[in-house]
């Protein structure tokens, strides 16, 4: 059985000639609520919740 070990970073890939095995941490990317401060995915600039508050709806 021929195997091969990739590192990149704290991730481990063992990869053999029928299956790939995935070991390790990955850092996620954050960013911060523009109105809070409170930790949301990265991409995003205001959280669900300052987002319903704010949110105006309209009467048509």
């Amino acid at each position: 059985m021929k195997s091969q070990i990739h590192r990149e970073g704290l991730m481990f890939n063992w990869i053999t000639k029928d299956h790939t095995i995935v070991v390790g941490f990955k850092r996620v990317l954050r960013g911060i609520c523009s109105e809070c401060g409170k930790r949301i995915p990265s991409g995003n600039t205001i959280c669900d919740e300052c987002f319903k508050k704010d949110k105006r709806i309209s009467n048509k």
